[in-house]
């Protein structure tokens, strides 16, 4: 089955792993290291607006920018994107993939209708391809 046979629900990840606004970016950091991940959802705090993301490289950038200290300094709104770029469940994964790339991001949560449902990554799509999913 090949990449264009799959949509965004096929591949993405299940298990999401969120981030409160106002906590540290060290606490934030600690949690995406003891879950093996490189980035955490921020909820809406309103229905009007978008899920936000906070990725290992908006840490990374506090850290050469200010300096170790900062990351118990700041909060993760101070370093979050906002909003983040979101896929649709169905979309296929191709037209996923040129969306991530064109946006310049490796990381989408996805939607189901307006529910949060997943996330999908480059790994997740890479590690389809090397399991032979992708073709």
């Amino acid at each position: 089955m090949g990449l264009e046979a799959l949509c965004a629900r096929d591949l993405m990840t299940k298990k999401i792993v969120v981030a409160e606004r106002h906590e540290t970016l060290r606490v934030a950091a600690r949690r995406m290291s003891e879950h093996g991940i490189h980035s955490l959802l921020i909820t809406p705090e309103s229905p009007t607006r978008g899920y936000s993301i906070l990725t290992g490289k908006d840490c990374i950038r506090v850290i050469a920018d200010s300096g170790e200290a900062a990351l118990d300094e700041l909060c993760v709104e101070d370093a979050m994107t906002q909003p983040a770029v979101t896929l649709p469940a169905g979309l296929c994964i191709t037209d996923c993939i040129q969306l991530m790339r064109l946006t310049g991001v490796r990381t989408a949560p996805i939607l189901e209708s307006e529910r949060l449902v997943g996330v999908l990554t480059f790994t997740d799509v890479l590690s389809a391809v090397t399991r032979g999913e992708g073709g």
